[in-house]
C-alpha cells in the first residue's frame, strides 16, 4: 500500500514535471518564435529603408544633372538674348537714321 502510494505520487510529480516542461517548451518556442520574427521584421524595414536611400539618393542625383544642365542652357539662352537685343537696338539706331536721312 505505501509502495503504491508512493507510485502514484512519483508518477503525479513526473505528470506535474512534463506538464511544466512542455509549457515551458512552448513559452520557449513562443518567446523564440517572437525573437525571429522580430528579426525578420526588423531586415524587411532595413531592407526597404536602404532601397528608400537608394532611389532618394538616384533622385538628387538625377535633378541635380538636370539643374546644372538647365542652368547652362539657361546661359546660352541668356548670350542669345543678349546678342538679340543688340541687334535690335542696332536696328533701332539705323531705322532712326534712315527715317531722319529721309526727313531731310
Amino acid at each position: 500500500m505505501v509502495d503504491d502510494e508512493l507510485l502514484k505520487k512519483i508518477k503525479l510529480v513526473i505528470i506535474i514535471a512534463l506538464i511544466i516542461g512542455v509549457i515551458g517548451a512552448v513559452i520557449f518556442l513562443v518567446y523564440g518564435f517572437a525573437l525571429m520574427w522580430q528579426a525578420m521584421a526588423a531586415t524587411v524595414m532595413i531592407i526597404f529603408l536602404a532601397i528608400a536611400t537608394i532611389l532618394f539618393l538616384a533622385l538628387s542625383i538625377y535633378l541635380w544633372i538636370k539643374n546644372w544642365m538647365l542652368k547652362k542652357e539657361l546661359d546660352k539662352q541668356w548670350k542669345e538674348l543678349e546678342k538679340v537685343s543688340h541687334n535690335l537696338k542696332n536696328c533701332n539706331r539705323r531705322l532712326r537714321v534712315m527715317k531722319s536721312a529721309n526727313e531731310e
